[in-house]
């Protein structure tokens, strides 16, 4: 009988250790959510100036009560050598301890980006509440601290409404990509170099800070993409735009969807191309010491308007249509092939795929890639392929109009 009670305190005893909760769980009401993270040089540039982009929970509650008027997010910034550091200075001015694990964005001052970002992302490898999934944005002309105070229409908070529309121009127009902060760890300790995406401040950024910007249809202050910042050893050289930047795309087979305007025999860009699958395959090889990168683009896309008059339902109409197509995409990635080996800046990937395959050759190499990345020659190969003109074959409007 003593055995017996014995074995069923001890069952108890073990039931109950299992039953102890959650040891190190935090109250929702104590927690201020981080939703963006801006890292800049402080002055003097031996300290990161960290700003963290705080949801404002009176502000972004559902509630049939009358609006506080309060913006929908508060900026808390702190000094220090280290970004941990600087996370933990800010207990000095945050109401709330401050919760990683719903940060959608990560920002990167100009200047930081210049003089070198390759130790700015260790922590979020340690961390287990920062995520290796953020955005990354590079402000252009500006501090990152600057960019996460500018209050945004539609989506209450800027962070995701930055990250929101990074989604957007990279999935329908095609000169940016969403980076994210394990791309650029991959990048970081890969071959060649990287790039990452630029926004900046379009309106007065005082203004752009206050609630009465958006009271007004025409917002003043808006924060726009900005085209590819380009990284060597960790550091910011240069920016690229426009067509350098699509051109840059097609060469990652990064481009999920975008619009060409092609030519007419009768006006310059003047049909509209909706390009909805691209692909792009690369290999390398070495001659004589030399590069030979091998490039095949493969395209389809749709007629979505014309500027001008052509008959659709001749065979002959299409063709052309696909010729000028494929010139156009050639020219822009020439061109952005060029401008990277002007800055002997292998943005592509190339070394990486010479590396995979040709290991041995690659070691030979490694130390002056970049100048012999400049020295090498692009054998580009674009299939382009037009599967529908939309609902119509012919213009409505008469050839003699």
């Amino acid at each position: 009988m003593d055995v017996k009670r014995i074995l069923q305190a001890a069952a108890v005893a073990g039931i109950v250790l299992l039953l102890t909760g959650c040891w190190n769980s935090r109250e929702l009401n104590e927690l201020a959510i981080v939703s963006g993270i801006g890292i800049d040089l402080a002055p003097g540039g031996d300290e990161y100036k960290v700003t963290f982009q705080l949801v404002n929970p009176s502000s972004t509650a559902t509630s049939t009560a009358a609006s506080t008027g309060q913006p929908s997010i508060v900026a808390v910034t702190a000094t220090d050598r280290t970004l941990f550091g600087a996370l933990r200075q800010a207990s000095k001015k945050a109401t709330r301890q401050l919760f990683f694990a719903h940060t959608q964005l990560v920002v990167l001052g100009e200047s930081l980006s210049r003089s070198g970002i390759n130790n700015v992302f260790d922590i979020f490898e340690r961390s287990h509440e920062l995520r290796l999934n953020s955005a990354v944005l590079i402000a252009h002309n500006s501090d990152a601290a600057s960019i996460l105070k500018i209050l945004t229409p539609v989506e209450s908070l800027p962070s995701m409404g930055m990250v929101k529309k990074t989604q957007n121009t990279s999935r329908v127009w095609g000169e940016n990509r969403l980076v994210q902060v394990f791309d650029i760890i991959n990048g970081i300790t890969g071959e060649g170099d990287l790039t990452i995406n630029g926004v900046y401040i379009k309106g007065d950024p005082e203004e752009g800070m206050n609630k009465s910007n958006l009271d007004q249809s025409n917002t003043k202050t808006v924060i726009n993409m900005n085209g590819l910042g380009v990284f060597r050893k960790g550091k910011l050289i240069y920016w690229i735009k426009d067509a350098d930047a699509r051109g840059t795309q097609w060469l990652l087979n990064k481009i999920e969807e975008t619009v060409v305007n092609v030519d007419a025999d009768d006006k310059k860009e003047s049909v509209a191309v909706n390009i909805f699958y691209s692909k792009t395959s690369v290999k390398v090889e070495l001659r004589d010491g030399l590069p030979v990168f091998h490039v095949n683009i493969r395209e389809e896309g749709i007629v979505n308007e014309t500027d001008s008059y052509i008959d659709l339902s001749k065979r002959e109409e299409i063709i052309k249509l696909q010729k000028n197509l494929q010139q156009q995409t050639e020219s822009e990635v020439k061109q952005a092939f060029k401008t990277a080996q002007q800055s002997e800046s292998d943005i592509f990937n190339f070394g990486n795929e010479l590396k995979r395959n040709r290991p041995e050759e690659w070691a030979l190499l490694d130390k002056e890639w970049g100048h012999l990345f400049a020295q090498g020659k692009l054998d580009l190969q674009v299939e382009a392929y037009i599967r529908s003109t939309g609902m119509s074959l012919k213009p409505y409007i008469p050839p003699d109009q």
